[in-house]
């Protein structure tokens, strides 16, 4: 089973439109999607029903979260101009998106736990960066009782290896998706994960998760027109572009 997930949209139609083409191009078996479809740019209401219409599973982001806050204070100021622009209908899709997906796969006579979320178990906030103090991540796996957790909203893709205290010759996988939407490591293509899963597979081993991250070229020079000539700050254009 080949699984790809994608993060981090921002509302950037022209990313996710390019994504969900390679995707297809990719024998690929199901597809999540970690949060924050909204922020940013200019096509939050597009994007929403894109990924609606494909029927794809959906965590809730900060921003979609921040989205639903905004429009149920009836916030009107220009800082929140990119949150206002999410219609009734999506808006209440956001609000109705969980917090984790958690998936169990029975390999090997084993059963190991996949955890899907934004930010880290804890808060959709939360950032879980690839130099995280080794202790500190294992103690966070241990805590939720996952063998692989996938995660998004730093923007930045990785996949780290961390070996459990628990169980000499055991290991655990970190995985960060980067964004679709607006990348920050330097490389403006969007990004997206697809992980391997196969009878053979043993997640407990250094090698038994098959990750592939791939990079899409898409025109970003219609996201960053759309924002220049928009109620957007110019900057978000720039980040687009430079990729931070």
């Amino acid at each position: 089973m080949r699984i790809a997930i994608i993060s981090d949209i921002h509302a950037n139609l022209p990313a996710l439109e390019e994504t969900l083409k390679s995707i297809e191009q990719q024998n690929i078996d199901a597809v999540y999607c970690l949060g924050d479809l909204v922020g940013y740019n200019l096509w939050p209401n597009a994007v929403i029903n894109e990924i609606r219409k494909r029927h794809i599973p959906t965590l809730a982001g900060n921003h979609d979260v921040k989205a639903v806050d905004i429009h149920n204070k009836g916030s009107k100021d220009s800082e929140s101009y990119a949150y206002q622009i999410v219609g009734k209908e999506q808006i209440e899709y956001l609000s109705a998106l969980p917090a984790h997906i958690k998936l169990e796969y029975q390999v090997l006579n084993k059963l190991f736990i996949v955890l899907m979320v934004h930010g880290s178990p804890y808060s959709n906030k939360e950032y879980l960066l690839e130099d995280k103090n080794e202790n500190d991540f294992t103690d966070i796996f241990l805590d939720c009782g996952a063998d692989i957790i996938i995660c998004g909203h730093s923007h930045k893709p990785y996949h780290r290896i961390l070996e459990n205290p628990n169980k000499l010759g055991s290991y655990f996988h970190a995985v960060n998706v980067g964004s679709v939407g607006k990348p920050k490591d330097g490389n403006p293509k969007c990004c997206f994960a697809v992980i391997t899963i196969n009878k053979n597979s043993d997640f407990s081993k250094k090698e038994g998760v098959q990750v592939e991250f791939i990079r899409v070229r898409y025109d970003i020079e219609k996201a960053a027109k759309a924002i220049e000539e928009s109620d957007l700050p110019n900057s978000y254009a720039e980040m687009l572009k430079k990729a931070y």
